[in-house]
């Protein structure tokens, strides 16, 4: 027998093998540490391509994660260990593994919008007047208030009712609504929703309660006061692999698991291998179509008007830059004015500004982008022309003005479009 403590001497030929043995030990990543991109804001921006279109990002880091907190990412790339701080970091896109990863075990029982629009798919819901007891895919079971649930569908997204449904999410209610499928249409009614369990939902209707037999529910949704169900805030949005998604307010990777605090809610943990990003984005970047300008202006050239559009092209396809689709952004046609409150709060204003690819090379405007009535940028864009990146500093500003004017083709095919139009807020 050979003895470590001798080998030179006895057992030369296990020298080059237990090296060998060692380098490739020392390769193989700590359990749950998998291979991350982190998409950040260094370097100047340009458009990265997502599983969700284009978004303006610097420079994407890639490696294996070695630390995550509300402090920052850590990751050990082929130049070295990577430390990114959270105020630079817009993204951690997870990879895909090798084999794929079970979303769920069984299929949700019903999926539930909290207040501060989070998702989650739930296999049990149980609900009082006062709480909501969830018992959900990833994160376990949870004990919600009942004023910060917005929403629960029941029935299935895909009866061909999902456009309904999320049309009647969109409208102001005074009282709690059910909403009941018929053959393939939403139909409700108005009145008070008392306990939810897993036969049926008690329903206040003209002072009877009804109990109404869950499996003919499609869904409920709850009247709230404006802003009885206030947002948390968020050091980053969480999305998983199966659709859900939630905000934390706080979040830390332990080996194999992401642990945190749901925004203003309890402490959760999910297994990284269910992550598909954490978006972190939110916290430092407020993007113009999520906000409401002051004052809007449009002035038609003929007869015929063109309102301004959010995160759709002024023909209400997705907005396409230079070949390049993108999710969010603004789409104006000339002449339009828009003027936003900025309140002093943000740093820089970007965006990827173009001509709609659906009009091909016509299109001809004057933009003039200005704050506090100071001229920021002021170009022609044409359709013949390459895409341009609108990086402006408006530290300290507190009003934007973006105006799309008449070219020097009438207003034919006018369509311009900011693409990733936002805000980038001052550090604290």
């Amino acid at each position: 027998m050979c003895r470590l403590a001798h080998w030179p001497a006895h057992c030369p030929a296990l020298v080059p093998k237990i090296f060998v043995f060692v380098v490739l030990l020392s390769a193989i990543p700590a359990t749950g540490q998998g291979t991350v991109e982190i998409l950040t804001l260094r370097d100047k921006p340009h458009p990265v391509a997502t599983g969700n279109g284009h978004v303006l990002a610097g420079e994407k880091i890639t490696g294996r994660l070695v630390a995550l907190s509300v402090k920052g990412v850590t990751v050990e790339g082929e130049k070295g260990r990577v430390e990114v701080p959270a105020a630079e970091v817009l993204d951690v896109r997870f990879r895909v593994p090798g084999e794929a990863v079970p979303t769920s075990s069984k299929p949700g029982g019903a999926r539930v919008r909290l207040a501060d629009g989070s998702q989650l798919s739930c296999r049990a819901l149980a609900a009082t007047p006062r709480q909501v007891k969830l018992q959900t895919e990833h994160l376990g079971e949870l004990a919600v208030p009942a004023a910060k649930v917005s929403a629960v569908r029941f029935g299935k997204a895909g009866q061909g009712v999902t456009e309904s449904w999320l049309e009647l999410l969109g409208r102001p209610i005074k009282r709690d609504r059910l909403v009941i499928l018929k053959g393939k249409t939403l139909d409700y009614l108005d009145g008070v929703v008392g306990a939810i369990t897993d036969k049926h939902v008690n329903f206040l209707l003209d002072g009877d309660e009804i109990p109404v037999p869950l499996s003919r529910v499609y869904g409920v949704i709850f009247f709230r006061k404006p802003g009885g169900g206030t947002r948390g805030t968020a050091a980053c949005q969480v999305a998983l692999r199966n659709g859900d998604r939630f905000g934390l307010s706080s979040i830390m990777v332990e080996g194999a698991t992401c642990r945190g605090t749901l925004s203003g809610g309890p402490g959760v943990s999910v297994p990284l291998e269910q992550i598909d990003r954490l978006d972190f984005a939110g916290s430092r970047i407020v993007y113009l179509s999520a906000i409401t300008p002051r004052d809007v202006e449009h002035v038609p050239y003929f007869d015929v008007t063109w309102k301004y559009r959010r995160d759709r092209n002024l023909d209400g396809g997705p907005l396409a830059v230079g070949g390049q689709q993108f999710a969010r952004g603004l789409a104006m046609h000339s002449k339009t004015r828009l003027v936003y409150t900025l309140a002093a709060r943000h740093r820089r204003f970007q965006a990827w500004m173009g001509i709609d690819a659906l009009v091909g090379r016509r299109g001809n405007v004057h933009v003039v982008i200005s704050a506090d009535g100071k001229t920021l940028l002021e170009t022609d864009v044409k359709g013949t022309d390459k895409p341009q990146l609108v990086d402006l500093d408006i530290t300290g500003r507190r009003e934007l003005q973006i105006l799309v004017d008449f070219g020097g083709d009438l207003d034919i095919a006018d369509h311009l479009d900011l693409a990733e139009a936002r805000l980038i807020r001052k550090e604290p």
